[in-house]
């Protein structure tokens, strides 16, 4: 193991499927954030590279950079500048036209386009079919092909089965409603729905009861895919952060 030989530190190990590699998650397994802690954290790329910097003086911004997604012909990694573009790493190397491009994963990622940078802190690039089309009475066929957390579609009946996804939404907003939908995939001890609809009332001291110093964006990702309801549950994080930020200020 590689961290195995660390010294005059605290060796923590997690594993399982994501999101148990976000930061937010093991953070709260570990020590969770209580109103004004702050936790800083660290990558591994970028422990190299403030090594680096002390031992040679030479402020590195190279990183390793995973290319990936269905619609590229070959998967691949790169030691590139961060904010690098991304034109040319994907000439050549793209199945089709109407993709998207995003710096980052599918889930927490920025769309960028075929001509646009890579992200200060990312170091994946992901490329997936564009969902511009329309689904016309999508719900009510078998939907082989359709991956769904709630087993709406046939398709759960082969579990290991890879999808193609795009990004398609399916539908639009509904009424936003109380199910165990998010529960399933938020490994933390904190009632999501519930601190989701504090911040939309803008209710500051319910926020800090349901543990808004505890979370970010990311951590709730997984929730935005599974809601029925298409929620966008991470920029909902996101104003309810910045304004525990405006309010603290």
């Amino acid at each position: 193991m590689v961290y195995a030989a660390v010294k005059d530190a605290e060796l923590h190990l997690f594993s399982g499927p994501h999101p148990s590699g976000n930061v937010g998650v093991q953070i709260h397994h570990i020590a969770p954030v209580n109103k004004g802690e702050t936790v800083w954290y660290c990558s591994p790329q970028d422990v190299i590279a403030i090594g680096k910097l002390f031992i040679t003086g030479y402020r590195d911004i190279t990183r390793f950079v995973t290319f990936a997604g269905s619609e590229l012909k070959d998967a691949y990694m790169v030691e590139i500048p961060a904010e690098s573009s991304l034109e040319w790493l994907l000439a050549g190397n793209v199945k089709q036209d109407n993709v998207r491009v995003i710096s980052g994963n599918v889930l927490t990622g920025t769309n960028v386009g075929k001509q646009g940078f890579l992200g200060f802190y990312d170091t994946m690039v992901t490329v997936i079919p564009e969902g511009d089309y329309f689904d016309f009475f999508g719900w009510a066929t078998p939907g082989f092909n359709k991956h769904s957390a709630s087993r709406t579609f046939t398709a759960f009946l082969t579990p290991k089965r890879k999808f193609r996804l795009d990004t398609n939404y399916h539908g639009g907003e509904r009424a936003f409603v109380l199910s165990d939908q998010y529960d399933k995939v938020f490994p933390f001890d904190i009632l999501p729905v519930y601190l989701l609809k504090a911040i939309l009332a803008g209710d500051v001291e319910k926020m800090e009861q349901l543990g808004i110093y505890e979370v970010a964006e990311e951590d709730f990702a997984l929730c935005e895919y599974v809601c029925t309801s298409k929620i966008e549950t991470q920029q909902i994080v996101r104003d309810g952060i910045d304004l525990m930020i405006t309010e603290m200020s």
